[in-house]
């Protein structure tokens, strides 16, 4: 009776720090989606008022204008993919071998785990996990 009661329990706590988890992410989330439109509305009015500089203070026809702002645009956006590859790289780490582990069960479940959470993401994977757990609950 008292192992039902501490299993109850612990799983409530499981579940209140997913909800917690989640409610975190999600307020993250927010407050980022709210950086990135105010940061597109500050680079919209900075060019706008880049190219009107152009055309009354250095006296450039609108055409002109626009293809120097072209031209600067397409720069920036090559210089950023030409970044790319720089920033998302990651160092390699030294994989243990299976046969290294193969006597070592929790390495193993580790492992697995490890790969699990590359390919499919840790949210995910977390969503299916609490999925499960409801349909395992059910029965």
């Amino acid at each position: 009776m008292l192992r039902t009661a501490l299993a109850l329990l612990s799983t409530l706590q499981v579940g209140a720090r997913i909800r917690n988890s989640f409610e975190r992410s999600l307020r993250q989330a927010m407050v980022i989606a709210i950086a990135v439109i105010l940061l597109v509305a500050a680079t919209v009015f900075g060019l706008v008022a880049a190219y009107h500089s152009l055309v009354s203070v250095y006296h450039f026809e609108p055409a002109e204008a626009a293809a120097i702002m072209a031209a600067g645009l397409l720069l920036a956006g090559l210089i950023a993919l030409a970044i790319v590859p720089l920033v998302g790289r990651q160092p390699k780490r030294a994989t243990p071998t299976p046969l290294a582990s193969a006597g070592d069960a929790t390495g193993m479940i580790d492992q697995g785990v490890g790969k699990a959470v590359q390919q499919i993401g840790p949210v995910p994977l977390l969503a299916i996990a609490f999925i499960a757990g409801i349909l395992a609950g059910r029965r």
